[in-house]
């Protein structure tokens, strides 16, 4: 390490008395605008006298009392002694301001070490080393000091650094909470109106103001063009959310009147209907009144519920009057079927068909009193028809087997198939006498089986012909 870059000289801490003021020569020594912005360091009382001989062999004191200080390659001038003569003496009040800024440097370099700090502190200390150290008036090795003092200005311009990047990542934090906030706002109001709960909406719009004051109050300030630009968007927002709640309202008002006067309408008709005993045709009308009520637009709420109070008393008189009737007719119809399961009795009896013209004429007369009954239960109805028409089905066949076998046409045609079957079967046994004279098996079974064929045929039909009588 060269004689340049020897280490600053560092005093002894000891225990002190309470420090007292820079004495008459060091404030003597110092030209009036070198004085620090705040006290250098409180000066000791006493000082290292090692420290002190060392700063001493910086100094010289000339015949005339010029006090003079090696400064790195250039002797500079800093004072006059009042005793020239003894030069120690003279230089001594310069050696010790020399070990008071040896101090200031130490304590610099505590508060530097402590664990927290603010901008202006920094900076009040980065000043206070650039006015203490620029031309300091003291005997001393001044280049060490001065770059001591570098060093420390570097460890202060680090902090400072350190500390504007926080605060630019808390101010970059803190626009985008804001940001996001705003953001909020604009995808409130960008929604379909239809979808957006308005109470809720407007209760948001309304805290929007209180809660921007809030956020710069409490949170980091922001650049004032970032802070304008987002105050600007939020009114923005604002302003397009009251233009788009006149609109929807406006237009709800509208859909409101058309879904009344719709539904006034749907009431009169129902209203015309009530008292109908038409029940069919008035039951379908009020199934289509009620899909055009489904159908159409949404009212008021309290004004719906009142017009449908309205139309379901309607439905409900119709409906009740309906059910009424359809009581009565149950009874009645309960004692048709009790009637009709008589007849169905008496129509069974008639089985097994023994007389086709008595069966039949009983059963006219049945079918007239069956009509006459009138009608059943709806779950009954299929029962009791499908056990008639069974009844109907067995004389109809009856009479029609009774034809069949009188039909003089139906007697000829079995006659004359069963001639032509007795031919051909004279001409089978021709034919399997001479398949048996082959002795060939294949044509004898070939020719009995159709022969046996035929004699079956005769067999049916003259069966057929006894029946015909």
């Amino acid at each position: 390490m060269s004689e340049s870059e020897t280490p600053a000289p560092r005093p002894v801490p000891r225990p002190v008395p309470r420090p007292a003021a820079p004495s008459p020569a060091v404030l003597a020594a110092r030209p009036a605008d070198a004085a620090p912005l705040i006290p250098v360091a409180p000066p000791v009382v006493e000082h290292d006298e090692a420290q002190v001989a060392e700063a001493l062999a910086f100094g010289a004191v000339a015949e005339d009392g010029t006090v003079t200080v090696t400064d790195g390659t250039q002797v500079r001038e800093i004072g006059k002694a009042e005793a020239p003569s003894d030069h120690e003496a003279a230089l001594r009040p310069f050696a010790h301001a020399y070990l008071d800024l040896v101090a200031f440097l130490d304590q610099t370099e505590s508060r530097l070490a402590a664990p927290t700090h603010t901008q202006a502190e920094l900076n009040r200390l980065l000043e206070q080393l650039r006015k203490n150290l620029k031309e300091p008036q003291v005997v001393g090795d001044i280049p060490a000091l001065r770059k001591r003092a570098g060093e420390l200005r570097e460890k202060a311009k680090e902090l400072i650094q350190g500390l504007e990047a926080e605060r630019t990542k808390a101010r970059e934090e803190a626009t985008a909470r804001r940001a996001a906030f705003v953001e909020s706002i604009e995808e409130l109001v960008s929604q379909d109106p239809s979808r957006i709960s308005w109470k809720s909406a407007g209760e948001t719009m309304r805290q929007m103001v209180p809660t921007w004051k809030a956020m710069q109050k409490e949170d980091v300030s922001l650049d004032r063009p970032t802070e304008d630009a987002l105050w600007k968007r939020l009114s923005a927002a604002r302003g397009t959310f009251d233009r788009v709640r006149r609109q929807f309202f406006s237009q709800l008002d509208e859909q409101h009147a058309e879904a009344e006067r719709v539904k006034e309408e749907l009431i009169a008709r129902a209203e015309s209907l009530q008292d109908s005993t038409d029940w069919g045709p008035t039951v379908r009308e009020f199934r289509s009144l009620m899909d055009s009520w489904r159908q159409a637009p949404r009212g008021n709420r309290k004004k719906d519920d009142q017009q449908w109070a309205r139309f379901k008393a309607a439905q409900d008189t119709f409906f009740a009057a309906r059910n009424a009737d359809l009581q009565a007719s149950d009874a009645e119809q309960r004692e048709n079927l009790q009637a009709k399961e008589q007849l169905l009795t008496e129509a069974e009896a008639l089985l097994p068909v023994q007389d086709h013209k008595q069966a039949a004429e009983a059963l006219r007369r049945i079918q007239d009193r069956w009509e006459e009954a009138g009608k059943v239960p709806r779950a009954d109805m299929r029962r009791i028809e499908d056990r008639l028409h069974a009844v109907e089905r067995a004389v109809k066949k009856a009479e029609d087997d009774e034809w069949r076998r009188t039909d003089p046409r139906t007697k000829a045609r079995v006659e004359g198939a069963s001639s032509q079957l007795q031919a051909a079967i004279a001409s089978y046994e021709e034919d399997l006498a001479k398949a048996e004279a082959t002795g060939d098996p294949q044509k004898i079974e070939k020719a009995r089986a159709a022969l046996e064929a035929r004699k079956e045929w005769l067999a049916v039909i003259e069966r057929s012909a006894r029946d015909l009588g």
